[in-house]
């Protein structure tokens, strides 16, 4: 049996589809939205009451397809 565990939060990679173009945002097993922009990740990790200094511990955040500074 595996014991690790998935992060909190994914930042998945660039993609563009009919919701848009940008990175989904993932919490727990749920996608709660598109991120066009790095602040729009900040704002939803905000409203999910994580502070900016979680980003930094991948057991909370894990960005996929690139990191922080990757977007369209």
């Amino acid at each position: 049996m595996d014991d690790t565990l998935e992060p909190l939060v994914i930042i998945l990679g660039l993609e563009s589809g009919p919701d848009g173009t940008g990175r989904r945002v993932q919490i727990g097993r749920n996608v709660i939205a598109i991120a066009e922009c790095r602040s729009d990740v900040d704002q939803l990790l905000k409203m999910a009451g994580l502070t900016e200094w979680v980003e930094l511990d991948p057991t909370i955040v894990e960005w996929r397809g690139g990191g922080p500074e990757v977007w369209p």
